[in-house]
């Protein structure tokens, strides 16, 4: 802001980068570290590859840090998840199935417990109704290497049915940011 006297208020620019840090999302950031890992070196993000066993067969799953460092992208077999905050203090996750819809589970209650997050149904898009759709996802950090992903579906008739996932860590990648 410019003065008749000539002078600049400074202050703006001292308030906007204080409201800017605490704008961040610690939850999220917290996150972020479990799933992808700390960045390796200035000027670079992680890449963690998880690996973990369906019906038999072995498949990999990565976190990537995306858009800035301010989304999670975990692709999976037969779905992608993009995990990112939803202002100070809520977490989202929007997933994109193989079924062509779009549920999305908010966070319950992270902080409280730093070994396990909870994501509730919030809503879901193109979706067809009669079919079953996520409904819910816990994740369980055992360690820094060992992640349990237990998810819920709805089925058609209102009931619920859970499947689970034991992750462990292959490695960890830099990629550019």
């Amino acid at each position: 802001m410019f003065y008749a006297n000539g002078g600049y208020r400074v202050g703006l620019i001292f308030s906007s980068a204080r409201s800017w840090a605490e704008l961040l999302n610690a939850d999220f950031e917290t996150l972020k570290s479990r799933l992808v890992g700390p960045p390796l070196r200035e000027g670079y993000d992680a890449t963690s590859t998880w690996s973990f066993t369906e019906s038999g067969q072995s498949y990999d799953a990565t976190f990537e840090a995306v858009a800035h460092g301010h989304s999670i992208l975990e692709r999976n077999s037969g779905f992608i998840a993009v995990y990112h905050p939803d202002g100070v203090h809520s977490l989202l996750i929007t997933l994109y199935t193989r079924d062509g819809n779009q549920p999305r589970l908010r966070a319950k209650g992270f902080g409280e417990n730093p070994n396990s997050i909870t994501f509730v149904f919030q809503d879901i898009t193109n979706w067809k109704k009669g079919t079953e759709h996520i409904n819910g996802l816990e994740l369980f950090f055992k360690d820094r290497d060992h992640l349990s992903e237990k998810w819920e579906t709805l089925n058609p008739g209102g009931t619920k049915a859970h499947f689970e996932f034991e992750l462990t860590r292959k490695s960890v990648e830099k990629t550019r940011k």
